[in-house]
This record gives C-alpha cells, sequence and structure tokens, in this order.
C-alpha cells in the first residue's frame, strides 16, 4: 500500500527546516510513546467493556501482507496485546453493545492499491480478540467509506460516497448482515456523507449536495422523514451526533479549497433539532477568514462528541486575527456553553481529535505548528492535547505529548477507556514512518 501523500510545503517544512517555535519541552504527565505496528495511524475505539482497539495502515509488501492492521492495546500504558491483519483500504472502525466491533473500508484491486474494482467490505468480531470476517457489500464498486458508527443496543451504520451516489447500510441487532436503507442521488457537487445512531436505534444521515447541508432521520421503527437543508456547505467536513433524548446534533466546517488554496473564509457552523421538532436556525461558531495558499482549515476542522445523557463537546480550528487556534465549546440540551481556547497565544494551531467518555470526561488533541493546513515555515509540527475531568467545566492547560522529538504531520486520533477513564493518543511519527500510542493517568477535577 502506498504511504500518504503529503503537500510539497508540508515535507519540506518536515524535512529542511528546525524547530523554532515550541510550547512545551517535556511531555508529562503523557507516557513514553509505544511503537505500534503499521506505517501510519487510523482511528481508534474502546468498547464500554475497556477493550481498545486501534486500525493501523500498513505495507502490503511486509507481513502480514495487507492494507491494515487491527491492534489490540492495554489502555493502562499503550502495550500491543496482539495484532491482526485486515486487508482494507482507507478502513474505518466503531464499537457496538457492550464488547463488539465493527470493521469496514475497501478492498484492493489487482493493482494493489483502491481502484476502480474495489468495493466496501464489511466485519464484525469481538473486541477482546478474533478477526473480523469480511464481507462484500452489495452496490459499492467504486464506494469508499466515509462513517462507521454503533449504539449499545447492538446497532452498526455505515455511509459510503461513490461519484454520483451515497449510501448508508444498516446492521440491527441480532443480525449478522448489513442492508442497505437508503440510497441518495447526488449532483456532480456533492461532497461528504455521515451517519449518526441514537441509543434507541434512530439514524441520522448528513451530506452535501448542490453547496447545501442537508439531512434525514430513520426512525426507530424503520421509517425515513423528509430531507431537511440545515445551510450552506462547499467541500464540507461533517460531524453529526445523537444523544440519549433523541437530539440531533450536526457540525460542519466549509471553505472551498483549489489545488492547496482558498479564496474564501472558512465558516465553522452548528445546528440542533430535539427529538421530535424540526431543526433550529444553524449557528455561525466562528469564519476564519485568512485566505492564503497553504493556509486553508485542514481535516478534520471540527469535532462533534457526544458525552453525557444529553450533554456533548464541540470543538474546530478557529483564528484570533493572527494564528490559527484550537477552541472548544460545551453543549447542553443543544445550547453552545462558553467557547474555551485550547492552544497558547502567538502559536499556529490545528485540531486533531475529540474524545469523550460517558462520565463528562474529554480529551482534545491538536497540533502545534500548523497554519491551518501545512507546517509554518522553519517550523515541525508537534503533538499536544488538553484534558477535562468528569466534574470539570472547562480544560485543563496544554501538554505535550511524545515531545520534540516527534514530528506529526498527520492528523492523531484519540480514545478514552471507558473503565479505566484514560485518554490516549495515537499518532504517527513522520521521520520514522511508525504509529505510536501514548497514554495519560484519568484527569481529576
Amino acid at each position: 500500500m502506498s504511504l500518504p501523500r503529503f503537500s510539497f510545503a508540508a515535507l519540506a517544512g518536515a524535512a529542511l527546516f528546525a524547530l523554532t517555535t515550541s510550547v512545551a519541552a517535556a511531555d508529562p504527565p503523557w507516557s513514553p510513546p509505544t511503537p505500534l505496528p503499521g506505517v501510519g495511524n487510523g482511528p481508534a475505539v474502546a468498547s464500554a467493556r475497556g477493550h481498545v482497539a486501534a486500525l493501523t495502515t500498513a505495507n502490503r509488501t511486509q507481513p502480514p501482507g495487507t492494507a491494515s492492521q487491527l491492534v489490540r492495546l492495554n489502555p493502562a500504558g499503550g502495550a500491543v496485546l496482539s495484532s491482526t491483519g485486515v486487508d482494507l483500504g482507507a478502513a474505518s472502525i466503531a464499537t457496538y453493545a457492550t464488547d463488539a466491533i465493527a470493521v469496514a473500508g475497501s478492498s484492493i484491486g489487482p493493482s494493489g492499491t483502491i481502484d476502480d474494482q474495489s468495493r466496501v467490505r464489511a466485519g464484525t468480531t469481538s473486541a477482546a480478540g478474533g478477526t473480523p470476517a469480511l464481507r462484500t457489500l452489495s452496490g459499492t464498486q467504486s464506494q469508499n467509506v466515509t462513517a462507521l458508527v454503533g449504539n449499545t443496543r447492538g446497532d452498526v451504520a455505515l455511509s459510503t460516497r461513490g461519484l454520483r451516489s451515497r449510501l448508508v447500510f444498516l446492521r440491527r441487532k441480532g443480525t449478522s448482515t448489513f442492508s442497505r436503507v437508503l440510497t441518495i442521488n447526488v449532483s456532480s457537487t456533492a461532497r461528504d456523507v455521515t451517519v449518526a445512531l441514537s441509543p434507541d436505534g434512530q439514524l441520522l444521515v448528513v451530506w452535501e449536495d448542490r453547496h447545501e447541508v442537508l439531512a434525514r432521520r430513520r426512525g426507530a421503527h424503520g421509517t425515513w422523514g423528509a430531507v431537511h437543508t440545515l445551510g450552506p456547505g462547499i467541500q464540507s467536513n461533517l460531524q453529526a451526533a445523537m444523544d440519549q433524548t433523541g437530539r440531533m446534533l450536526v457540525a460542519w466546517k466549509s471553505q472551498r479549497v483549489n489545488e492547496g488554496e482558498s479564496s474564501a473564509a472558512a465558516v465553522v457552523s452548528y445546528i440542533t433539532a430535539a427529538s421530535g421538532h424540526g431543526f433550529g436556525t444553524r449557528r455561525t461558531i466562528e469564519t476564519v477568514g485568512t485566505t492564503r495558499a497553504g493556509r486553508f482549515v485542514g481535516a478534520p476542522g471540527v469535532r462533534l462528541s457526544v458525552t453525557t445523557r444529553d450533554q456533548a463537546l464541540l470543538a474546530w480550528t478557529g483564528f484570533d486575527g493572527a494564528h490559527f487556534v484550537v477552541r472548544a465549546a460545551p453543549l447542553s440540551q443543544g445550547h453552545v456553553g462558553a467557547r474555551q481556547q485550547l492552544s497558547p497565544g502567538g502559536v499556529d494551531a490545528v485540531l486533531g481529535d475529540v474524545a469523550t467518555a460517558n462520565d463528562g470526561r474529554a480529551v482534545v488533541l491538536w497540533r502545534s505548528n500548523v497554519a491551518g493546513a501545512d507546517p509554518v515555515t522553519g517550523t515541525q509540527p508537534h503533538l499536544f492535547g488538553n484534558v477535562r475531568a468528569a466534574a470539570a467545566t472547562g480544560f485543563g492547560g496544554p501538554e505535550a505529548i511524545g515531545g520534540d522529538a516527534r514530528v506529526v504531520l498527520n492528523p492523531p486520533t484519540a480514545v478514552i477507556d471507558p473503565q479505566t477513564r484514560r485518554p490516549m493518543a495515537v499518532f504517527t511519527d513522520f521521520a520514522a514512518t511508525q504509529p505510536l500510542v501514548a497514554v495519560r493517568p484519568p484527569a481529576v477535577p
């Protein structure tokens, strides 16, 4: 499998320039990073019983000869418990029920990579062990997985993106197969699509087409509602969630980018609908107005995650007038609370990932020395995190992860073990082409 492609500016910033800007020199209380098998980090999850699993990208010319590896981790320190080859590209992972995981991605074509013959394959297994038995989903040639989610009841949903269609598949509790429940025909301007599940099996689908963000809900009994237009969107990064009350929450970052340049501001939007009600008015969370080459807001741009019964967390990349910054705000019954800047002033920083626990704990990961998409000239990107305790109203200060020796060009992955309450950061050291994991003790009030 080929390595991830980086922009010329990103490679030059990492290879040719020495670090000149640093947020912190040491990285306690995070553990020293533990190497993982593979060549790059992917998504990670933790089951309700505390089993942590991550997907890493792999080199198919090396053992086990697969495009990805499913790695089980010890949440106490990040040690690798087992590693299983999974021959999928652009793979996603999700937990469901109490201790099961689902994996989905694109099959590898005769070329040895994802190609026009690739199809979406999905499988499930126990989070504690086993190899997922992958099955090809019908009608998915030239489609790729954009989202994979599960709930504690045992449902799993996934969305796929093709040239002129978006597909939604659902694996209901007690069944063993994914069934297609929705086909969305789209125009040539369509972009992202994502899905969310409520605890009782309601399904929310959000997609962008014709420069609008659209949504549709499927009830717990399988009835689809009307399509709702949520607001404008161009090349959007979409986030969707449903809390335990059935409230729908949607956030997105929108910005037109052409060959690494943007002549338009990035706009972070948020909208919500209580159970049984329509969506309210879209709220502009922030407009990021800088528009120089390489200075667009790179993915993910925005993250949305449910915490407790009717609480959630919103995090995004913003701009303070001189530097890109990372901000977060709590969501309570759909209402946006006080925003907090997590990255320090005077340093360019971009959002990496968010993880939350069901008692309100949260971790936000971000990378320093990145001006929207590419590294700041003369610097190298490093990884940091801010942690919020269960009873806290805000996050603690920035904590370095991995130290200045680790150059992190790609977005990291965050996860919190629900049993030990330990935050974990999975990321890739660019210089070593090595995925790593670091673990932090639980945050206390």
